[in-house]
């Protein structure tokens, strides 16, 4: 493989890593639908790119997963008080489903797994902006790897 063939070879590979850190920045605007994406196509390029991409791309995975387990905890947590508060506003109702909210109880634990999830959804959001970002740019200003002839 000659000079030029690797150096076209690494821009595309840089340019399908540079669209995967996109497609992961935003995740966090569309549901994670790109972050699957992502997520799919870091999976299926890493076993054929370079040593340089590899990286990037075991980077990209990780950043899904942190994410998605972020995302995971908040959602468990946030839904858990939901729940717990319902229980305790249709435990309190009469029959003719009058609820005063004034006689809710918040508890030590509904008030923690509230903390909890928003905590959670806090660093998921942060780790899903910056992420991406810092790895975008990290893959934006690496230069092509010197030519093994040349070295």
């Amino acid at each position: 493989m000659t000079e030029t063939d690797e150096a076209r070879r690494f821009d595309g590979e840089r340019v399908m890593g540079l669209i995967n850190y996109g497609l992961l920045f935003g995740a966090i605007f569309f549901a994670g639908v790109p972050g699957i994406v992502a997520v799919v196509l870091a999976y299926t390029q890493r076993g054929t790119a370079g040593p340089v991409l590899r990286e990037h791309y075991r980077f990209q995975i990780q950043i899904f997963w942190i994410g998605f387990l972020l995302a995971l905890i908040a959602g468990i947590c946030g839904l858990w008080a939901i729940l717990d508060v319902s229980g305790d506003l249709l435990g309190r109702g009469s029959v003719d489903g009058d609820v005063k909210f004034a006689d809710l109880d918040l508890s030590g634990g509904m008030i923690g797994l509230l903390i909890a999830a928003g905590v959670a959804l806090a660093l998921m959001t942060l780790w899903s902006l910056a992420a991406p970002a810092i790895g975008f740019i990290r893959l934006a200003t690496t230069s092509r790897p010197a030519h093994p002839a040349l070295a």
